[in-house]
């Protein structure tokens, strides 16, 4: 496993709260492809920096793919946490709040697709075809228990290059969120994390077309899709911005509810990055210096397999925890 820290860009790993352990280890195996890194207990320094009662206990296993640093998935289940409601499970792609799903690359998309049917798990819709710059890309959302959802693309022509590891998905290299505003939503992330846009723009379909979020044929010409993809090297001809992005969408035409209070530890579903940098003190600072309130202060905390390392949160204005962490020395 490749444990070595991108310090000031993108994500290093998504945490995921789940119901059962067991099956999602299989799940990530069989369905994703990845590997099991680690898998022991919640050390309890995490359970009480999320504000949970000490008689709460936690197991966690964490996958990563291939040789790949970015992109790992720590799945949690916890015990003893009471009513532990599904963040997403029965939310609509309209609905904001949390995390919509963390997107992946495939080689056979259809191939995995049905393979997770077979399993149990559903999609938002049937798998469509689309041209982007210039590239056919084939994408279907898939959920699987726990109303945990991944965005799955295949590069169909050209074929992607480079992603020799990938057996199945590949390693999450962005992350979908529905938002109120993704005006409001975007300068949180640029005043007080530093990020910029890559990608920061209003679309809207020329002539009906499928959509892969479900929207109904007739609806999607009136739809204005605002955008924006951030990423700590987010600036034009920045390098390294592959992975650990933020893609930001606010549906201008479509109205659901907000789940952003739901979207946190002791719930089910994605609920939260993790990211490394290189002072976890100028970076709380900033974030309270643009006027945003820290989820919890700096502490030290013991997370496996890094050790121990000083962290602080912060929640997104739609309710994404992000856990900003700096390395053992």
């Amino acid at each position: 496993m490749n444990t070595a820290l991108d310090v000031g860009g993108g994500w290093k790993e998504a945490v995921t709260l789940v119901h059962d352990l067991d099956r999602w280890s299989k799940l990530a195996d069989q369905v994703c492809g990845w590997t099991l890194g680690h898998r022991g207990r919640v050390d309890q320094s995490i359970l009480k920096m999320w504000g949970l009662d000490s008689s709460v206990t936690g197991e966690e296993a964490l996958f990563h793919c291939g040789d790949e640093a970015q992109g790992f998935v720590r799945f949690i289940a916890l015990e003893g946490a009471g009513d532990q409601q599904r963040v997403r499970a029965g939310a609509m792609p309209w609905d904001t709040g949390g995390i919509f799903s963390l997107m992946v690359r495939s080689k056979n998309l259809n191939r995995v697709f049905n393979s997770a049917l077979d399993l149990g798990w559903t999609a938002v819709a049937d798998p469509i075809s689309f041209e982007y710059n210039s590239r056919i890309l084939a994408n279907v959302i898939l959920r699987g228990p726990d109303g945990v959802s991944f965005g799955m693309y295949e590069r169909v022509d050209p074929p992607l290059e480079g992603w020799d590891h990938v057996t199945r998905m590949s390693q999450p290299f962005n992350c979908m969120q529905i938002v109120q505003s993704r005006d409001v939503t975007r300068d949180f992330h640029r005043d007080a994390l530093g990020f910029e846009p890559f990608v920061d723009n209003d679309t809207r379909n020329a002539e009906p077309k499928d959509s892969n979020f479900g929207f109904p044929r007739n609806l999607t010409t009136e739809i204005e899709t605002k955008a924006a993809i951030m990423h700590p090297r987010g600036v034009p001809g920045a390098i390294d911005r592959e992975n650990g992005r933020v893609e930001l969408i606010e549906w201008n035409g479509m109205e659901g509810r907000n789940l952003s209070e739901r979207a946190r530890p002791p719930h089910l579903g994605h609920v939260g990055l993790r990211w490394a940098v290189l002072d976890v003190a100028a970076a709380a600072d900033r974030i309270t210096n643009a006027g945003y309130l820290l989820e919890s202060d700096i502490q030290q905390v013991k997370l496996a397999p890094y050790g121990k390392i000083q962290v602080c949160g912060v929640r997104t204005p739609d309710g994404v925890l992000y856990e900003l962490f700096q390395p053992p020395a």
